[in-house]
């Protein structure tokens, strides 16, 4: 079984620096306001296709 390396860290103390703490967040951030927008554009579009879809099969009964 492999060594778990998280726990020395835990263990010895030893923390992280703060300018990467604020680096992970801008990070997290970032990919978190990405997915947003991406979802605002494409995920509309796909609701707008599957209604148009839905009633041309009606229409057509």
């Amino acid at each position: 079984m492999s060594k778990n390396n998280f726990k020395d860290i835990e263990e010895d103390g030893r923390k992280a620096p703060e300018i990467l703490k604020t680096m992970v967040v801008s990070e997290v951030d970032f990919i978190r306001n990405t997915m947003q927008i991406v979802s605002m554009f494409l995920g509309e579009s796909f609701v707008a296709a599957g209604k148009f879809i839905q009633g041309t099969s009606s229409e057509e009964k």
